[in-house]
């Protein structure tokens, strides 16, 4: 497996004992670990999901080996991650490929590292949060065009593998508010949804009851920490409804994705 697409770690260098700057080492890191999704420099959170994500893939790939024809892969950042495998998923087996802290390059580079063993019935990806952050200025242009070319080319990734390709909306956030670019979220999600609408993925938003009419915000009571959601049990059966009405893995009409208010 390769895991090419990680830069080399910075250099600290600092004046005093081998031991001292050791020791700084190591806090610098657990520190990152801790700062996937909080205000920080670009360096340290670029740091703690390359370095999160490195470690990560041998276990991922270890269970894409294991994994029985026709699973269903979890892609994308902490949103996925924290969908529970074993409550499964319109009755099939999955596989959890989320990546805490990830933006849309990150996993752009990440995908082709995955190895998968079996073909799986369909891949969902949820992407975007890490993307919204004030200082990378979401709203610009330049900003949503670079997103789009990201999720892009993960999804070219993924249809390589699966017959089906799910893109979710940009899940709502609530607090953060000096952290966040709120409105991005509803903006981010409708170019997901034309994005699957050109290139035929299929777009669903299993967020939907937990926004506020504004397509961005949280209803109050819905977020655990302002960015993750108090339940993704919930979330993971609002996404079956959509993937499977019907008790099957079955092919959902765009329709079934209503455009956010």
């Amino acid at each position: 497996m390769s895991s090419s697409f990680f830069h080399p770690f910075p250099q600290i260098r600092l004046a005093g004992s081998p031991l001292g700057l050791v020791a700084v080492s190591i806090g610098v890191i657990a520190l990152c670990g801790g700062l996937a999704f909080r205000a920080g420099t670009k360096q340290m959170r670029r740091l703690s999901s390359e370095t999160y994500a490195e470690e990560r893939l041998p276990l991922i790939n270890a269970h894409l080996d294991e994994a029985g024809k026709g699973f269903i892969f979890l892609a994308g950042d902490s949103h996925a991650e924290l969908f529970n495998e074993t409550y499964r998923l319109c009755g099939r087996e999955m596989v959890n490929g989320g990546i805490s802290g990830a933006k849309s390059d990150l996993y752009r580079d990440f995908a082709p590292s995955l190895e998968f063993r079996s073909r799986p019935e369909a891949i969902v990806l949820t992407i975007g949060t890490n993307n919204l952050t004030r200082k990378r200025d979401p709203l610009a242009p330049a900003s949503q065009n670079t997103y789009e070319r990201d999720v892009s080319q993960i999804l070219a990734t993924f249809r390589k593998w699966a017959p089906r390709v799910i893109v979710t909306a940009v899940p709502p956030i609530s607090s953060f508010r000096n952290g966040f670019e709120i409105p991005a979220v509803a903006v981010y999600s409708e170019k997901l949804r034309n994005l699957c609408a050109r290139e035929g993925c299929e777009f669903v938003d299993p967020y939907d009851f937990a926004r506020e009419r504004d397509g961005s915000t949280a209803q109050p009571g819905t977020m655990r920490d302002g960015v993750h959601m108090a339940s993704y049990r919930a979330v993971q059966a609002r996404l079956g409804a959509l993937l499977c009405p019907g008790g099957t893995l079955q092919p959902i009409a765009m329709k079934s994705a209503p455009a956010l208010q």
